[in-house]
């Protein structure tokens, strides 16, 4: 049984295909990541752009001619914050129908969820901290693959977060104030949460920890980036290079393609986070939600 799971977020849109064989096994026949920005100043104007639309289009229509030439037997796809916030998301229903591409716009909490289900090891016993740092929302799932403890959304993202507070970069001083004290208030009740279900390690999915990692590399490397782990100071450094760079220079010389604008918020967000929680590493999956996805697929086709 072949499988096509989608991840259509508001920053990236992701398209996973795999082969599943008779014990449930994976094999990934095909893994791709456009940047869409589904989310462009969805912020400010309360409905998805026009030119938004458009990338979704040329994606999408990308996405079905690879799907078929895999001859895939079942397709799904996820919609996340953007088609959540949109006044007009019937146009992006429209758009995924043309397709032929089944969606299904899911809440926070079930993003959080399967997120958590695809990024976490079945060998990881510890509890955890899974943060799944999107464009428009972020993600905070606690627990274990057997027990989770807590699923819940915070409705800010690289990209929200970028078009209302970073107006320039290298990124001046009172901007990254704002922000950071932006994200402290909106995250402190969650974060206390967390705190308080005493999670040992940390992991993060998504373009800001694996868009880190590949600069960090030098290169968008899978098998090294999966499960990388970065320290804080690491971090910190790489938070300075981003801070006091152009979008330009992000480009060029930390080969960041179209992340450049918004690693820098992302990137204050997992500083925040482990500032708050007194931790000094993380765990980078480049795993998450269309993994969750896909493993939804095959119980359901299975049984």
């Amino acid at each position: 049984m072949k499988l096509a799971a989608l991840d259509l977020g508001s920053n990236s849109f992701l398209c996973l295909i795999a082969e599943v064989d008779s014990s449930e096994k994976f094999h990934v026949l095909h893994d791709e990541v456009k940047v869409v920005r589904l989310g462009q100043e969805l912020g400010k104007t309360g409905s998805l752009h026009s030119e938004a639309l458009k990338r979704a289009d040329q994606c999408l229509k990308h996405f079905s001619e690879v799907i078929k030439s895999f001859q895939v037997d079942h397709v799904e796809a996820v919609a996340t914050a953007a088609a959540r916030e949109a006044e007009n998301a019937e146009e992006f229903i429209q758009i995924c129908e043309n397709y032929k591409i089944p969606l299904t716009t899911i809440s926070g909490e079930e993003e959080a969820l399967m997120s958590f289900r695809g990024a976490i090891r079945p060998d990881e016993k510890e509890k955890v901290l899974l943060i799944d740092i999107g464009g428009g929302s972020t993600e905070h799932t606690v627990g274990t693959l057997k027990k989770i403890e807590l699923a819940q959304s915070i409705p800010y993202g690289a990209v929200k977060l970028t078009e209302k507070y970073i107006q320039n970069q290298p990124v001046p001083t009172e901007q990254e104030k704002e922000l950071r004290e932006f994200i402290r208030k909106r995250s402190e009740e969650l974060w206390a949460q967390v705190e308080a279900l005493q999670p040992q390690k940390i992991w993060a999915v998504a373009g800001t920890p694996t868009a880190l990692a590949a600069a960090i590399l030098g290169k968008f490397d899978r098998d090294q980036i999966e499960g990388m782990v970065l320290n804080r100071q690491l971090l910190i450094d790489w938070l300075n290079k981003f801070r006091n760079s152009s979008i330009e220079e992000k480009k060029q010389k930390y080969g960041l393609g179209d992340r450049s604008d918004v690693i820098f918020a992302g990137v204050v967000i997992l500083d925040e986070l482990l500032g708050r929680l007194n931790l000094k590493e993380i765990h980078i999956s480049t795993r998450g939600i269309r993994y969750g996805l896909a493993y939804q697929m095959v119980s359901r086709y299975n049984n």
